[in-house]
């Protein structure tokens, strides 16, 4: 876990990878496969807005430094 007590993206994709093997087995409890698919939609709705998050600010980012370098370029 990450310093602010979330999982890192890595290691929430490695957990839903387990969660889709195992929803894969026929044998599984319904019950269980209920727990392991809700836990799993967090984990997809977790990962979706931290990798959002980090796309907006790499955008943000980008536009800083474009818009940086067209200030340079005026100099």
């Amino acid at each position: 876990m990450s310093t602010d007590g979330q999982r890192s993206v890595e290691a929430s994709l490695e957990r839903l990878e387990a969660i889709a093997e195992r929803l894969e087995d026929p044998a599984l409890d319904l019950d269980e496969a209920v727990k392991l698919y809700e836990e799993g939609l967090r984990l997809y709705e977790e990962c979706a807005k931290r990798l959002d998050a980090a796309d907006l600010r790499i955008t943000q980012l980008a536009e800083a430094l474009a818009k940086q370098a067209g200030q340079t370029k005026e100099r």
